[in-house]
């Protein structure tokens, strides 16, 4: 696989570890800044949360925290060398989900850059959205996948969503040292 790198804006973004996840959430409640209203436990045990369900297969886990810790939505970023010239040609994972909405993604062209969002029904949680932005760029595939309960939440970080998926960094392929997030 190429180098990636991922930028993060830390004013939103928060990268939730592989390791020590009890240690990474106490000492992320005692350190950041949380919502007004929740205590010091309920922090905890969201970031704990959070981070067990995270997809341990994607390049980076990040919490959205535009309110402070726990956060608001799950952000998954997953890159894939890929031999596709267009998205076009990807598999349709969820046909079913309803309702669905394809855009382009910024500037992009739709078969190189796109945003899929999704709203589903999930029992014991309710309504789930899923914004999935894909981009193609030198011969990887790159993805974020934000899912959360709130939509106004996920709306209002579309365009953080946005700069992350454009701020990926894609090495060349002699480089062989990878730069984690």
């Amino acid at each position: 696989m190429r180098p990636i790198e991922v930028t993060l804006d830390d004013r939103w973004l928060l990268a939730i570890p592989t390791g020590d996840i009890d240690s990474w959430a106490t000492t992320s409640a005692d350190t950041l800044q949380s919502e007004p209203d929740r205590s010091r436990d309920e922090i905890v045990a969201a970031l704990t949360g959070f981070a067990e369900s995270a997809d341990r297969s994607a390049f980076a886990n990040l919490l959205y925290c535009p309110d402070g810790l726990p956060g608001r939505a799950l952000v998954a970023v997953y890159a894939a060398a890929t031999d596709l010239r267009s998205l076009e040609d990807l598999p349709e994972l969820a046909p079913a989900a309803l309702p669905r909405q394809v855009l382009p993604l910024r500037d992009h062209e739709l078969s190189t850059g796109r945003v899929i969002s999704t709203v589903t029904q999930v029992p014991d949680v309710g309504i789930v959205g899923t914004l999935q932005y894909e981009l193609l760029r030198d011969d990887v595939l790159l993805e974020v996948v934000i899912t959360s309960p709130s939509l106004p939440h996920l709306g209002a970080g579309m365009p953080v969503f946005e700069e992350l998926i454009e701020r990926i960094i894609v090495g060349r392929p002699e480089e062989s040292e990878l730069v984690t997030a």
